[in-house]
């Protein structure tokens, strides 16, 4: 019997997103916890994005917000429940490719946020839509399950992956993907993998083209080059997930874990505006926010209330989220369209 071979992000992508894949089952984003699952400061903050965008492009109504990969709804949900100058204009499209997830995020959003469940100023779908529009585009964590295609480096030059059902095969890569990889890490060692974020890259293009004027707004964790990313073990950059525990390889049980790529953002398109999550939320006003929950706590922490002890509990997320090592250490990139 012929074994059928694929190009390692086609396995990926039937892993995760095939009919019995890991999110088309009901998995869950890394197994493990994000910001907006963290704290409902990440969606504070972000809401304090929105406003101050929709300021500076002069209050447009419709005001267009698009976010990918909103799994459940979590960060719609708080963005809304926030303060949030532009609410009357805004129009919020969250893209799940997965359909379980888009009906429990909309019920989510619409019975938590809003009163006239009729006139919703939400909507989800699929894919991105079509544009122009005037907005943002944003996304938490998408980049990362967006497959890249994976090289490793041979004596004769570059060999890209393929799984034979559940063993690697490596085959003479492409001309043009053994250039990139040489323009991305120069001269290396034979046995560097490097993998080639394309579809991450065409996301971004993609959202680039939707704006008339706005922002693309994205959170994830890797490394600003790939040259820093390939210098570490493919076991730090590549990694599986389930029930909140690496799960060792990602050719074990396909569909039964979800499978994660830290991004190398040089790999995204040119002009970013760069930073961390812990840079980027204390611009958006997250000590503000913290100190007020300060205020409350040491008003009563002698004898806490129900409502001391939820200003401590945002006061301790609000750690996990600036953590450096964690959270915090996520990279933030942001394109300006005018």
């Amino acid at each position: 019997m012929v074994k059928k071979l694929r190009r390692f992000d086609e396995f990926v992508e039937e892993a995760l997103y095939g009919d019995a894949g890991f999110y088309t089952i009901g998995g869950q984003k890394n197994d493990f916890t994000t910001s907006p699952e963290t704290s409902t400061l990440f969606g504070d903050c972000v809401a304090h994005y929105l406003d101050n965008v929709w300021e500076s492009l002069g209050r447009p109504n419709p005001f267009v917000v698009i976010e990918g990969g909103s799994g459940p709804g979590r960060l719609c949900r708080d963005i809304f429940l926030g303060s949030l100058r532009c609410r009357d204009a805004i129009r919020y499209v969250m893209v799940e490719r997965s359909e379980q997830q888009r009906k429990k995020a909309l019920a989510e959003v619409a019975n938590s946020c809003f009163a006239d469940v009729e006139e919703l100023p939400i909507t989800t779908l699929s894919d991105l839509p079509s544009g122009p529009l005037t907005g943002v585009v944003l996304a938490n964590e998408l980049l990362d399950n967006l497959c890249p295609r994976l090289l490793v480096k041979r004596d004769e030059g570059w060999n890209e992956i393929y799984v034979d059902e559940s063993n690697e095969v490596s085959r003479k890569a492409p001309n043009d993907a053994s250039a990139m990889a040489n323009a991305l890490v120069g001269k290396v060692a034979p046995g560097v993998r490097v993998p080639l974020q394309l579809k991450a890259a065409v996301w971004i293009q993609r959202a680039i083209n939707l704006l008339d004027r706005g922002r693309v707004l994205i959170f994830d964790y890797g490394y600003r080059t790939t040259a820093d990313l390939v210098s570490r073990p493919q076991s730090d950059w590549l990694r599986t997930y389930r029930n909140h525990r690496r799960a060792g390889s990602y050719l074990e049980s396909p569909g039964s874990r979800d499978i994660t790529f830290d991004v190398a953002f040089d790999q995204l398109p040119k002009q970013a505006r760069i930073s961390t999550q812990k840079e980027w939320l204390e611009l958006h006003g997250i000590q503000t926010l913290v100190d007020n929950y300060r205020r409350i706590w040491e008003k009563e922490k002698n004898k806490p209330d129900v409502k001391a002890l939820a200003a401590l509990t945002i006061i301790k997320e609000s750690e996990m989220l600036l953590d450096p090592k964690g959270l915090g250490g996520f990279i933030v990139a942001e394109w300006q369209i005018s």
